[in-house]
């Protein structure tokens, strides 16, 4: 690999800052007294300060903000693990949560941040453990004092060590058959194994437990010595961001991690490549869970942190992703061999190394021919380096960074995490860069382009190849924590060494035209005094007509030049059948393809565009720059008017889309249970089963059809937001007719969305997952609940899921550690019912999930009634203002306006009721609000379903399995048969609580487990096992008890219908639905969403 001559000098951060003190409690800092860069439409205020303690910390004032934020970034991660502690530095980020000496409870922070509305995450990675909360301004304060307990008195009490050690595990678990982690974790076999780069990062319980257990190692004293270690304060970063002052923030930050220890710079430093000569020259081929056809160039390449000023690979990543004439993609999809292309660089962090990675996303025929694949992407970047660095192409990128560096989109408190971070622990950044890097390609250096081109060469890159089978190869070895199979030798030297450039090939690629779509004005009709324009809430209809109908809303607070315009072509027809629904998705998805290569300009001069299907409108999405938008707008109009189908493109949109129904089964098993119960609820909400098989034998004919008379017929919706007049909305407007040159659909065929809404009862849905290697279980227990227009009750359920995420997560996640993804979430369906839902994704099976479940939901009932009031009223005041939020952008107010217009309610004034029947609640009607809808002995209408997915690796019980044995028995043998007892059958478990009483002793059944167990050669140790006070076992038991006396018999007034269409009813009045079909033809649909408002334009026209 080639080197950069010079060594790059660290920037100065001691030149400038000055020494100050707080406040209030007059303690010492150092303040940044340079200039900040800082765009001119940038609002906030910021203070760049340096603790005595060598903590870097950035203070971002946002008066009008209605939530804080804070992010710590610690510049250690998994690159320091011990070789015998792989998992490490991760292990440690999950128990810092688990409290401190001065805030014990061990789940104390999260509930502080959920009880003030707000949420939070950690993240480790190679280098930098991030730990980020959002909350209530009120309670920044309280959760930063929290947050710099985590790094001077962090308990890591031993009782939490094991349940959290679980928690990474099943961490780790859950995303085994995640085809993106898996493509992450090959490029580490195809690395040098005695780099940093190689290491396992997540861990579980054989790399942290077994190998403590292995060495002799006590895993909480590693911890302890881990933190102590490398968790000094010379390598950490704060960012905090909130409407209190600077001196306020500055007090905090100063007052409450001054404190952290400073013990030097202890990052550890790679100062190797991963990729040295001997790991160069290679392919590596490995096999994909789902169907997903990828090569990966990855090239050797020193570090890029101290090119940021002249950041060469924007420019070299801006050309390899075009797919305009004379580029490497056009050439390659016109050979069928793909169908985009990607290119980056890993962490900004990375000392001394990186890597830059081409990824080609390939069709089934171009994965057999990466030799073609690579000769052309050698020739192209052959091309670029004998063409050398235009400036006039820098020039343009340059333009449109400095365009958006000027108007400066505000940002919302958890987007400073993206912004600052990207940087923050770049030695060579300087102090006055801190707060930007949007301006990210400033100084143009032709010389430095033509070095880091010089890395991208045909000696210097190793070859990933994805596909779910490989034609030519056994995949023999197998990497050692996920399983994944691969093969790796090295690359024929005629493609390394020996490839000779092919210059015929060479000559097919040249640099693309100069971008039309360059704004030319930048003018804001902006007055003078903005603080006296009286902001409008709701856009203004224009004009309507049985055609169109068009709104507006001008920018009357951004004051910046941008805009967004969206438009929606009602097309009923596409609801009316498989065939036709496909068809359409396989239309949108084929014109993205078209309009990404035809309007790659546009993206690069910041518009931006999408077309989708949803419901039954095909909609067009714009945004960006306003001068050129309209002139966006009338052009993909007139593409999308004049489709001829390509037969290339064609195929390879048709397949892709075949692949993206058929990894639908390889999703993560709650991604599916989701899916699946979505197909439920929705109406007609077909199935991909039914979908796909209708892609097959679609032809370019049957595309071309649509395409030709798609717009014959049609009703339109648009809205243009921003830097515009009424006049060009108008005038806009009327182009849209000209061009799209359509009749009108008459009012009783326009639609809007339709759901299911079922009847009262108890349905289970049960499915096997098909993925074999699939280890995990996942239920999702949906309450039907509320009506759409009753604002009041809405509310109510959306603030008792705000209420009930951090305890179900505390009970299920923490403490039972039952799976690493638990959540509670809401789901509000436009003038239709909502629902509160229940989730779980683990090991154990879906019933015993489903009880524990249950079992929570049985004792909370009790917490409502015991609820602080004045923990109520914090919750609901930092959840009102966090609604209470200004838009950020005209981006985000148009897209508000969007939301109600497509939806076809106009309920422009949502939000303000919705905030004032949340600011009503009362604790009597959290408690009303259960006892009617999830209390199964009160509630009256009681409608549930739960969506199971069934592990392959987990017993599933048929149909007369489920009516023989209670959900107790089943769970429990799920548990037996998990602790060890692995031959048991459902009859052994039943025996165990056969004749069991409502009093019944725990101990006394554990006495029959017991008798079981001496069969086994190993029985003493295993009833040990399931014994114990916090077994599986002894909960499976304590619910077959409970089942006695809690059984309710749920009630459908459906009974001969269901029987009539084959669905398996319990003993309990639950019923097994086993055809989603048959079933949703017995429930009745929601009505068409109708305005709120009569709909009067302003203009007769």
């Amino acid at each position: 690999m080639v080197s950069l001559n010079c060594p790059p000098i660290p920037a100065d951060w001691e030149t400038n800052f000055v020494a100050r003190k707080t406040i209030a409690s007059y303690m010492p800092y150092k303040e940044f007294a340079g200039k900040l860069e800082l765009s001119p439409n940038d609002k906030h205020q910021y203070r760049l300060i340096r603790l005595p303690n060598n903590m870097i910390v950035v203070c971002v004032q946002d008066k009008d903000a209605k939530q804080a934020a804070a992010v710590l970034t610690v510049n250690v991660g998994c690159f320091a693990d011990p070789p015998e502690l792989l998992g490490l530095a991760h292990f440690l980020e999950h128990m810092l949560f688990r409290g401190s000496a001065k805030y014990p409870k061990e789940n104390d922070f999260e509930d502080y941040i959920a009880s003030n509305s707000g949420e939070n995450n950690a993240i480790t990675d190679s280098l930098e453990t991030y730990y980020f909360f959002k909350v209530d301004n009120n309670a920044l304060e309280g959760s930063l004092d929290r947050l710099s307990c985590f790094l001077t008195d962090p308990l890591m009490d031993a009782d939490c060590t094991d349940r959290e050690l679980n928690a990474v595990d099943s961490e780790f678990k859950s995303k085994l058959q995640s085809d993106s982690r898996r493509s992450f974790v090959i490029l580490k076999s195809a690395t040098n194994q005695r780099h940093a780069f190689s290491k396992f990062g997540t861990g579980n319980n054989k790399t942290l437990r077994e190998s403590a257990e292995k060495h002799g190692l006590d895993l909480r004293e590693e911890l302890l010595k881990f933190h102590q270690k490398y968790y000094s304060s010379d390598i950490m970063k704060l960012i905090v961001v909130g409407n209190h002052s600077l001196d306020q923030l500055s007090e905090w930050a100063v007052s409450m991690f001054s404190g952290v220890e400073s013990k030097g710079n202890t990052k550890p430093i790679e100062h190797s490549h991963p990729l040295g000569q001997n790991e160069l020259g290679r392919v590596l081929r490995y096999e994909s869970v789902g169907k997903h056809n990828q090569f990966r160039f990855v090239f050797a390449i020193p570090e890029v942190k101290s090119t940021y000023k002249q950041n060469p690979y924007m420019y070299i990543c801006s050309l390899l992703g075009r797919s305009d004439e004379g580029s490497l993609l056009l050439y390659l999809k016109r050979l069928g061999l793909a169908t985009s292309i990607l290119s980056y660089y890993y962490g900004l962090d990375y000392d001394n190394f990186n890597l830059f990675t081409i990824h080609v996303y390939a069709t089934p025929e171009g994965i057999g021919r990466y030799s073609e694949i690579a000769h052309a992407l050698f020739a192209y970047l052959q091309m670029l380096a004998e063409t050398g660095p235009q400036k006039w192409y820098h020039d343009e990128l340059k333009t449109i960074c400095e365009i958006d560096y000027r108007f400066f989109v505000q940002l919302d408190a958890e987007d400073w995490r993206d912004i600052i971070l990207s940087n923050i622990h770049n030695e060579f950044l300087e102090p006055e860069h801190v707060i930007y890097k949007l301006r990210s390609i400033n100084l143009f250096d032709p010389q430095l382009i033509s070095k880091q081109l010089q890395y991208l060469t045909p000696t210097n890159y190793t070859l990933l190849i994805q596909t779910k089978k490989h034609k030519d190869v056994e995949c023999t070895s197998k990497e050692e924590f996920y399983g994944i199979k691969y093969d790796l030798r090295d690359l024929p030297s005629s493609l390394t060494n020996d490839m000779v450039i092919d210059r015929d090939l060479v000559a097919k690629f040249h640099m693309p035209a100069p971008n039309a779509y360059l704004p030319k004005s930048l003018s804001v009709d902006k007055p003078e005094n903005t603080s006296a324009v009286v902001v409008a809430t709701e856009p203004t209809l224009l004009w309507m007509n049985d055609k169109i109908e068009v709104w507006f809303k001008r920018d009357d607070q951004f004051f910046v030049p941008r805009g967004s315009i969206n438009l929606s072509f009602n097309v009923p027809e596409v609801l009316q059948t498989p065939r036709n629904y496909v068809t359409a998705l396989l239309y949108t998805w084929y014109v993205e393809d078209v309009l990404r290569r035809e309007f790659y300009s546009a993206r690069l001069a910041s518009l931006y565009f999408k077309v989708y299907l949803g419901d039954a409108k095909i909609t067009i999405t714009t945004s960006g720059l306003n001068d050129k938008l309209s002139n966006l707008v009338c052009d993909i109009a007139k593409r999308l008017k004049n489709l001829t189908i390509d037969s290339l493109i064609f195929d390879m949109q048709k397949i892709s889309l075949d692949d993206g129904y058929t990894n639908i089964i390889y999703d993560r098993a709650l991604d599916q249970a989701t899916y699946h119960l979505g197909c439920l609820n929705d109406a007609p909400g077909w199935h991909y089963s039914m979908v796909a098989k209708e892609v097959n034998s679609l032809t370019v004919s049957d595309l071309q059809t649509f395409a030709d008379h798609l717009f014959e017929k049609t009703y339109v919706k648009m809205i243009m937001a921003g830097n515009f007049y009424e006049q060009d909305a108008l005038d806009l407007a009327k182009q849209m007719e000209d061009i799209i040159d359509y009749i009108p659909l008459p009012i009783h065929m326009r639609t809007t969305s339709v759901v299911q809404l079922f009847d009262p009862g108890y349905y289970i849905f049960q499915s096997p997952i098909a993925d074999k290697d699939c280890k995990d279980n996942a239920i999702i227990c949906q309450f039907q609940c509320t009506l759409g227009v009753d604002k009041f009750q809405n509310s109510v359920r959306f603030l008792l899921m705000k209420i009930l995420n951090e305890p179900y997560y505390d009970q299920l996640r923490t403490k039972e550690q039952l799976g690493y993804i638990v959540y509670v979430t809401s789901r509000e369906l436009v003038q239709a019912k909502g629902y509160l839902c229940f989730e779980i994704q683990g090991e154990y099976n879906p019933v015993y999930l489903t009880m524990r479940i249950d079992k929570f939901l049985q004792d909370f009932r009790q917490t409502l009634l015991d609820y602080d009031q004045a923990k109520l009223d914090t919750t609901i005041k930092s959840l009102v203002d966090s609604w209470k939020e200004d838009f950020k952008s005209i981006y985000q107010e148009a897209n508000d306006f969007w939301s109600s217009i497509s939806s076809n309610t106009y309920e422009f004034e949502y939000l303000q009721k919705k905030i004032e029947a949340t600011s009503k609640i009362t604790k009597d009607d959290l408690l009303v609000f259960w006892d009617k809808y999830i209390n199964p002995k009160t509630a009256a209408n009681y409608t549930r379903v739960d969506y199971q997915m069934w592990s392959s690796t987990t017993y599933f019980p048929d149909k007369q399995a489920m009516q023989t044995y209670s959900y107790g028995t089943i769970a429990l043998h799920n548990c037996l048969v998990k602790d060890g007892l692995t031959a048991v059958s459902l009859a052994e478990a039943a025996a165990i609580v056969s004749n069991i009483q409502e009093d019944g002793s725990v101990d006394a059944l554990l006495e029959r487990v017991k008798e079981m167990c001496t069969q086994r050669s190993n029985g003493e140790e295993l009833f040990e096992k399931m014994s114990g006070e916090k077994s599986k076992v002894r909960l499976a038991l304590e619910m077959c008890i409970s089942e006695k006396s809690n059984t309710c018999e749920f009630v459908s007034t459906n009974n001969e219908k269901y029987q009539a269409i084959g669905m398996t009813h319990l003993s309990n009045g639950c019923w097994i639905i086993n055809d989603a079909n048959l079933f949703k033809a017995t429930q009745s649909l929601s009505g068409q969403i109708m305005p709120t408002r009569k709909l009067v334009p302003k203009f007769d026209l």
